[in-house]
């Protein structure tokens, strides 16, 4: 009995600390979209048009901040293609053994993800609508 509760035992921990970087990962995900959309939004409601990738560029460090955990650096890239600006935010969960427990491929538990936002100018979109207003 003591050998088979010496596996059950370790088994046991072995899931709970999984269960621990699996929601690890699971709320950095969230939180790096959420920062990443923010920080894009902010920035496509800029007036200059010119200005929305260098003001998302020094705004990212800032808005992504300190809040994760079990993370290496959060860095993030923006592009702005057209009408849209869009920015791809990364990180790396820390896990002790990485090489043994990896998901999806061998990047292990990078995770990445992108968000976009539609360019607009608030000033000229009000102007239009009073403009239209005072034509009805």
């Amino acid at each position: 009995m003591s050998v088979e509760a010496s596996f059950l035992i370790t088994w046991t921990i072995f899931i709970f600390v999984f269960l621990i970087y699996l929601s690890f990962y699971a709320y950095d995900k969230c939180v790096l979209f959420q920062d990443a959309y923010a920080v894009c939004f902010r920035g496509s409601v800029q007036k200059d048009e010119d200005q929305i990738a260098p003001y998302i560029s020094a705004h990212m460090q800032e808005q992504f901040g300190k809040k994760y955990f079990g993370v290496g650096e959060v860095y993030g890239t923006v592009d702005k293609n057209g009408n849209t600006t869009s920015v791809i935010g990364e990180c790396q969960v820390k896990i002790p053994v990485r090489s043994l427990f990896t998901m999806y491929d061998k990047a292990g538990w990078k995770i990445s993800t992108e968000a976009r936002a539609q360019i607009i100018n608030p000033t000229r979109v009000i102007r239009k609508c009073r403009w239209i207003g005072n034509l009805i």
